[in-house]
């Protein structure tokens, strides 16, 4: 039986609660349960039980029904299908989400190219073969946070690892494995998060780095990090998770803990008591760690009658916030040597003193211990890896580049340069962009049309369609000249206004208003405002936040998040031709009036009121960047919010923020060689129209430090010829040198970090030393990315024979995985040393060179 006759029960009870909050969507939701067989029914009725809302609001059930029948036929076709049942079925190989991602029905089309790959194999094998496709499609590279559907990343040839394992979980539930997204939300020993696959085989999960493939399974270049996480987790978009330990639940999605499969684990209690001592029930309890330079939630957790809440963690440092009623208390919790802590939450808020220093420290993690393959194992690998690189190589050579893109362009004179590049950004998307140059009804628009792709993100000429590049051409271009061209562009033209996945809205929205809204909104947007907060009710914050409802959907639905609601605001406006804008950086709105951008909050339309923060450094030489080493967090129902500056650093001796009023906390950090960070946290108020001045400082603690010699080992030049490394290094002169393995994961984020870097790694000029694998690694796009913006790099050849581990073993890193880099501050001496998955590496090395 597909699913117990209780499970049935309960799905059928959560459908209709369901129906009854998507009845504004009835029909492009439901109707196709009345061509359903029985046992498609109750697994769309599944899908729409725990449905998150903005899918209710997104999508239509043709395409919920797709995924039904693909993921029963295949059931039928694999030879593991038998052991497909309940839980495991419903949650790992129907259920049609896996991350943030943009729905498309990609099933068939992968199972299309897989199916006669693997229909012979036994799971476990199939799983790996299934990998090796995934990496003929895909590799990694950096990105920005909305997530690409598996068909973009196809399409791009690339993703960030959230989107390679979204890839890597759709190709394996397209051909009946089930599979999972695994996460880890932040590390604790450095600034990042990591997101991998899970596939279930024989009874057991087993783990693999997707778009990473091996011949063996439960490895990767990840498990020295995973051991060192404070929580790794899956969603279950589900109330029946099987028998797994969660981090919670909800009516809609089980977030369940996977840790223990990576590290050691401990169960952690906290208790909450009030002022006078009393159990404090429904108290909310985050567990905390410090990554990005912000006290960044875990996990935010009720506490029982008895005022207690637990939770499975990893053996490192946690701050553990308690908050209810406006009120909350801080501690830091050592899990290495405490199980529980008491933590009581005065009455009131208590303003806290002017700063206050903290130290995290992460956990020490486990070396892993790897299975050396047989040789011939090794060669079918190398063979495997070559005909993907050629595959997908082949595939790019169709885009749009250089010569190629030079010679389109000539056609859109006197836009030649940036049609170029916008014809290259959209990598195997192309054709959408050509449409849209070529397209005939708006043949006299050119100009306008590069304005307009001018607003996107890299990521959207990806995924978008000529067809909703038309449609907001030509609804915003009658407002042209009403403004000024950057307001016009920017916030009346531009499609996109938040993160969202951009879609056409304007003619569907002039169609759902009459007249005299259309009137009314565009002599005061306050009433736009209003008028979506009225139909539009606030629903649940889904965990998934970067998904947004779109603007019509988010109408007939009439229920939506926070954010969505704003973008549909926002939304409205531009439609009218009322410049606006969505503010990422106090989560509000804004509106152009009279010369003026008025911003809005609130359930009904209220200005912000807001203030000036100057922050000052108190070491004129220290660099300040948004997220590297300081956050802002404002004080929001008795909890810190950290505010979403992005691309702000303090240039000279201070920088001054309008901000909106409130109690506020500044936190300054830094990491030091080994993970540990020191933090410095200090509080101030913001206040109606006053500025107030804070002067910060990064803490500075004496760092660990090791000189270990190098021996005088034998690299050969890219023409074949020998040289020692003591005739590389010039004396007194410090030297960043990096063993690279290009293509692979971790060598990948030191060049991306090294990109990110570049104005950095300019002023310094640091000299740098590459020893590549492989001479012809120098083709590698990557590293040709790096070379291109920093030429005096210089490039070697590592011999075969040359063996790494006594510099390894030196400084006791004990996971022997490239890429291996450190800092040269006396000629043959390093001091320094890196190696493997350790994100900050660009940082690092020029923050301890010399």
């Amino acid at each position: 039986m597909l699913v117990s006759l209780e499970h049935q029960k309960a799905i059928e009870a959560r459908f209709e609660e369901v129906r009854e909050i998507a009845k504004g969507r009835s029909e492009a939701l439901f109707s196709v349960l009345d061509t359903c067989t029985e046992e498609e029914a109750i697994c769309l009725k599944y899908l729409y039980a725990y449905m998150p809302e903005h899918d209710l609001a997104n999508y239509d059930g043709a395409l919920f029904l797709q995924f039904v029948k693909q993921a029963l036929a295949v059931r039928k076709m694999v030879p593991w299908g038998d052991k497909l049942t309940g839980e495991l079925f419903l949650n790992y190989v129907l259920q049609y989400r896996i991350n943030n991602e943009n729905i498309e029905f990609y099933k068939d089309a992968f199972a299309d190219e897989l199916l006669p790959r693997v229909k012979d194999l036994n799971m476990h094998d199939a799983v790996i073969e299934t990998n090796y496709w995934c990496f003929e499609k895909a590799t990694y590279q950096s990105t920005d946070i909305r997530t690409a559907s598996p068909f973009t990343v196809l399409r791009n040839t690339y993703g960030r690892c959230g989107e390679e394992s979204t890839l890597c979980t759709a190709a394996l539930r397209s051909v009946g494995i089930p599979a999972r997204q695994v996460y880890a939300p932040r590390w604790a020993h450095c600034d990042d998060n990591h997101a991998w696959t899970e596939a279930w085989i024989d009874g057991e999960w087993h783990f693999l780095g997707a778009c990473e493939p091996e011949m063996q399974l439960d490895t990767g270049w990840f498990l020295l990090p995973a051991s060192k996480g404070m929580l790794i987790h899956t969603r279950a978009f589900s109330t029946f998770p099987g028998d797994e330990p969660c981090v919670y639940q909800t009516e809609r999605i089980a977030e369940v803990n996977v840790l223990d499969h990576y590290a050691e684990v401990k169960t952690i209690t906290v208790k909450v008591t009030d002022a006078k001592g009393n159990p404090l029930t429904d108290a909310k309890v985050r567990f905390e760690l410090i990554n990005y330079s912000e006290l960044y939630p875990l996990a935010d957790l009720k506490t029982n009658a008895q005022g207690e809440v637990s939770f499975i963690t990893g053996l490192g440092d946690l701050m553990i916030c308690a908050y209810k009623d406006g009120a909350h208390a801080y501690a830091k919790m050592d899990v290495r040597t405490m199980d529980t802590l008491e933590i009581a939450v005065p009455d009131t808020f208590v303003v806290e003193g002017d700063q206050a220093d903290l130290t995290m420290i992460p956990a020490e993690g486990k070396v892993p211990t790897e299975t050396e393959l047989p040789e011939e194992v090794k060669a079918m690998h190398e063979q495997k890896h070559a005909r993907a690189l050629e595959i997908r190589g082949g595939f790019k050579a169709t885009f749009y580049a250089g010569e190629k893109a030079a010679e389109f362009a000539s056609h859109y004179t006197p836009f030649e340069k940036e049609v170029a590049e916008i014809i290259e950004k959209a990598l195997g998307n192309y054709q959408e962009i050509i449409n849209f140059f070529q397209d005939s009804e708006t043949k006299g628009l050119l100009e306008e049309k590069v304005s307009l792709l001018g607003t996107l993100n890299k990521k959207d000429f990806t995924d978008i369609t000529c067809e909703i590049l038309k449609a907001h051409l030509q609804a915003a271009v009658e407002y042209k000249e009403d403004f000024d061209n950057v307001t016009f562009v920017n916030y009346i033209l531009a499609p996109r206004i938040a993160s969202e996945m951009i879609e056409s809205y304007r003619p569907e929205l002039l169609a759902r208003l009459d007249e005299t809204q259309k009137v009314a909104f565009r002599q005061n947007p306050e009433a736009a405002y209003n008028y979506v907060m009225a139909n539009v009710k606030h629903g649940e914050e889904t965990n998934y936040s970067l998904v947004y409802t779109r603007p019509v959907g988010l109408l007939d639905l009439g229920i939506g998040n926070d954010a969505s609601r704003k973008v549909l605001f926002v939304a409205i406006c531009r439609t009218l031709g009322v410049p606006a804008k969505y503010v990422r950086e106090n989560n509000t709105v804004a509106y152009y009036k009279e010369g003026r951008w008025i911003n809005l909050t609130g359930e009904v339309a209220a200005e912000v009121q807001t203030g000036t923060l100057k922050l000052v450094k108190g070491d004129v030489d220290q660099a300040f960047d948004y997220y590297r080493n300081f956050t802002i967090a404002k004080l929001t129902d008795g909890v810190y919010t950290t505010l979403e500056l992005d691309n702000v650093s303090i240039e000279g001796e201070s920088v001054k923020l309008s901000l909106e009023c409130g109690h506020y906390r500044i936190l300054t950090t830094n990491r030091q060689a080994d993970g540990t960070l020191h933090a410095r946290m200090y509080y101030t108020d913001v206040t109606l129209g006053e500025e107030v001045s804070l002067t910060i400082e990064v803490r500075h603690e004496e760092d660990t430090k090791k000189v270990v010699e190098i021996s005088d080992e034998e690299v050969m030049t890219l023409e074949g010829e020998t040289r020692r490394v003591s005739e590389l290094v010039a004396d007194n002169v410090p030297a960043i040198v990096a063993y690279l393995e290009v293509s692979g994961e971790p060598t990948e984020h030191l060049l991306n970090e090294m990109l990110e870097g570049v104005e950095k790694y300019r002023q310094a000029m640091p000299h740098i030393l590459f020893i590549l694998k492989d001479a012809k690694d120098i083709n590698d796009p990557t590293l040709q990315k790096v070379l291109k913006v920093l030429p005096h790099i210089e490039l070697y050849v590592k011999k075969d024979e040359v063996v790494l581990d006594a510099l390894y073993e030196a400084f006791e890193i004990h996971d022997k995985k490239y890429p291996l880099a450190y800092d040269m501050n006396a000629p043959m001496k390093a001091q320094y040393a890196w190696a493997g998955y350790n994100v900050g590496i660009g940082e690092l090395l020029l923050k301890y060179l010399g």
